[in-house]
Order: C-alpha cells, then structure tokens, then sequence
C-alpha cells in the first residue's frame, strides 16, 4: 500500500542561526529545500512524497558544504500511512542548531 504525504505550511518559533535558516527535509530517501526562515516567518508550502510503509522526515539547516562546518540537524519525525492531518513540533535539543524550533502542518492520505 502507498501512500501521500504533504507538507503544507512551515512556521519558524525560534531559528538556530543569527541571520536567516537555510532549511531543507529528506524524506524516503528525497531531500528538498525549504525557504530561508526567520524568527515568526511562516510560509506555505506545497510539497509531496510519495511512499510506501514509514520513513522519517528530517528536518536540517543548511550550512553549505563545508569540511569545517556539516549541515545542522533539527529534528525527525517518523510518518507512516495511517491518514491524518498532524502539525509536527521539531525542536532541536542537541548540536549547532540546539534551540530551533519549526512546526509544520503536513497530512497523510491515501493516493
């Protein structure tokens, strides 16, 4: 059985960076960037995946590719087929992005 994924608004609490978050998520084996964020932005987004059983999504902060400095992990949340409509918390609580906080409103459905 499959099923579909939508990420549909992304709402920044607290950022991890002093300018701006350059965020992207990977999700079943897929990484897509989302826009640059700032504390108190939230911006629409219309993204989709289509998958089958469960996968993570993640949610990072881009740091460029750099040897001295890897992207920053915010935080997961393990997504499954069972329909809903969730807003997800990711709270980083570890590592250089420690203190970011992002929800996202995202919905399961069948295809």
């Amino acid at each position: 059985m499959t099923a579909i994924l939508r990420l549909k608004k992304i709402t920044c609490v607290t950022q991890a960076e002093t300018f701006t978050d350059e965020l992207y998520v990977t999700f079943y084996g897929t990484k897509v960037s989302l826009p640059s964020m700032t504390q108190g932005q939230a911006e629409d987004l219309d993204i989709q995946f289509v998958f089958e059983g469960s996968s993570n999504l993640n949610l990072f902060e881009n740091d460029g590719d750099h040897w001295y400095d890897r992207d920053d992990f915010i935080a997961q949340h393990l997504i499954t087929e069972s329909p809903g409509m969730p807003t997800l918390e990711f709270h980083a609580t570890s590592g250089n992005a420690r203190g970011a906080h992002y929800t996202m409103d995202v919905s399961v459905t069948p295809p």
